[in-house]
């Protein structure tokens, strides 16, 4: 029979630190279960300021502007 107790802990240098009040059950027990759970990495995004950000907001128009085909914008030198 199997039990279930959960709580958090600090590592320190690669050792988990066991609360005082689990550090019993831990020593008493044949198999322990550890999960790692890491906080998900955050998404990159661009800043809200600066040149980009601007241009991305208000691009520039330009009269003559034609933009490049896909073949124009794929053509290899």
């Amino acid at each position: 029979m199997t039990t279930n107790t959960h709580f958090n802990a600090k590592v320190n240098n690669g050792t988990i630190e066991i609360p005082i009040e689990y550090q019993d059950e831990i020593r008493n027990a044949e198999i322990v279960q550890i999960v790692i759970l890491k906080p998900l990495p955050k998404k990159k995004c661009f800043p809200q300021t600066g040149i980009i950000a601007q241009l991305t907001a208000n691009p520039i128009q330009i009269a003559s502007f034609k933009p490049l085909t896909r073949e124009e914008a794929n053509e290899r030198w």
